[in-house]
C-alpha cells in the first residue's frame, strides 16, 4: 500500500470517528431532551437511599472542608475558572464542539418575559447561555464569592436581566410563587436539607413553572453493604449527596409536583462526553484534587457493575397550573 492510500485510510478514519462521536453526542441530547414518564419510579427508598439521608447529609461547615486537604471551594477552583468556563462536568450539546446547555433550554423553554433562577451557578455559564437565547430575566445563587465575581462580570453586558446572590441555598428567602422556571445542574447534592431544598422550590415557582435537577450518580440500584461503605469515602471527600432519579420522585410526587419525568444515562455514557473528559483531566491534573485518586481506588474495590452502572440522572418536574405554595404542607413526611 503506498503512502497516498494510508494517508487517505488515515484521514477517513478520523473524519469517521469525528462523525460517529458528534452522532454519540446527538444521540445522548435526543435522550435527554425526552425525558420518560416517572410513574414506574419513586414509589419507595431502598435502605440505602433511606441510610444515605442520615449518613450523607452535608453539615453547615463543610464548604471549608471541600477536600482532603480542608481546602475551601474557592481555594480550589478560584484562581483557575473563568468566564469562558463552565463547571457542569456533563452538558449536553447537539455535537460535542458546539455551544453547550442546549438541552437545558430545550428542556426549561424559556420565553421572553419569563424569570428563572439558577440554583448553584458555578460560573454562570448556563444561566448566560439562556439569557444570550431569550429576553429573560435570571437570579443566580451560589455560596462562592469568586464565582459571584465571574457572574457579575458575564452578565454586565445583559442590560441588569441577570442578578446574583451570595448565600447558601439552604437560607434563600425569595418570594413565593415568583420563578417560571428553576434549575440547579450538579448542586443540589450539596443541600442539607432535601425536604426543605424541595419544598422552596415548589414554594418559589409559579403554578406551571419547570424544576430540572441534574445530579450525578444515584444509590437506587445498589443492592450490596460493601457497594454502598465503599464509596463512603467519595462523599467524605467531596461532601456531595448522591441524589439519584428514584430519591428525587419520591419526594417531589409528595410535595404536589406534576407530571415529572427522567432520564438516567449510565456512566460509560455520560463519562465519555467531551465536557466530561476536560473536567476529569483539569480537576486530576490541574486542580490537584485526590478525590479522583481515591475514585479510582473505590472503582478497583467495588462492583465494576455498580460503580460503571451509576447513572447521571435528569429529572423534570412541573408544578401543576391549579397548584398554589398555600395548598400543600410546607414540611412534607420524609
Amino acid at each position: 500500500m503506498d503512502t497516498v492510500l494510508i494517508f487517505q485510510l488515515v484521514v477517513a478514519i478520523i473524519i469517521a470517528l469525528f462523525v460517529a462521536y458528534n452522532l454519540f453526542h446527538y444521540a445522548l441530547f435526543l435522550l435527554v431532551t425526552h425525558p420518560k414518564d416517572a410513574r414506574k419510579i419513586g414509589a419507595r427508598l431502598n435502605r440505602f437511599e433511606q441510610r444515605q439521608l442520615v449518613e450523607w447529609t452535608p453539615q453547615s461547615n463543610d464548604f471549608l472542608k471541600h477536600d482532603d486537604e480542608k481546602r475551601t471551594y474557592d481555594d480550589v477552583f478560584g484562581t483557575y475558572r473563568d468566564e469562558q468556563d463552565n463547571y457542569s462536568t456533563c452538558v449536553f450539546p447537539r455535537v460535542a464542539y458546539s455551544p453547550p446547555y442546549e438541552a437545558e433550554y430545550a428542556l426549561l423553554k424559556p420565553k421572553d418575559g419569563m424569570r428563572l433562577l439558577d440554583l448553584g451557578c458555578g460560573s454562570g455559564a448556563a444561566a448566560d447561555y439562556l439569557a444570550s437565547r431569550r429576553n429573560i430575566e435570571i437570579v443566580c445563587v451560589t455560596n462562592s464569592s469568586v464565582q459571584a465575581d465571574i457572574c457579575r462580570r458575564k452578565f454586565a453586558k445583559l442590560g441588569g436581566r441577570g442578578q446574583v446572590i451570595v448565600t447558601d441555598f439552604d437560607s434563600l428567602d425569595l418570594p413565593s410563587e415568583n420563578f417560571d422556571a428553576i434549575y440547579a445542574l450538579e448542586s443540589i447534592g450539596y443541600t442539607k436539607d432535601l425536604d426543605a431544598w424541595l419544598t422552596q422550590c415548589w414554594r418559589m415557582l409559579k403554578p406551571g413553572g419547570r424544576l430540572l435537577i441534574r445530579s450525578p450518580g444515584s444509590l437506587d440500584h445498589c443492592r450490596r453493604e460493601e457497594d454502598y461503605l465503599s464509596v463512603t469515602p467519595f462523599f467524605d471527600n467531596w461532601r456531595y449527596n448522591f441524589v439519584g432519579a428514584n430519591l428525587l420522585v419520591y419526594k417531589m410526587r409528595r410535595l404536589g409536583f406534576n407530571p415529572i419525568r427522567y432520564r438516567r444515562l449510565p456512566f460509560w455514557a455520560w463519562g465519555v462526553t467531551w465536557n466530561f473528559i476536560q473536567h476529569i483531566l483539569l480537576w486530576k491534573f490541574r486542580l490537584k484534587m485526590r478525590t479522583f485518586v481515591e475514585l479510582e481506588r473505590i472503582i478497583w474495590r467495588t462492583s465494576k457493575v455498580f460503580v460503571f452502572g451509576n447513572p447521571y440522572n435528569t429529572v423534570l418536574a412541573t408544578k401543576p397550573e391549579a397548584a398554589s405554595c398555600s395548598t400543600r404542607l410546607l414540611h412534607p413526611q420524609k
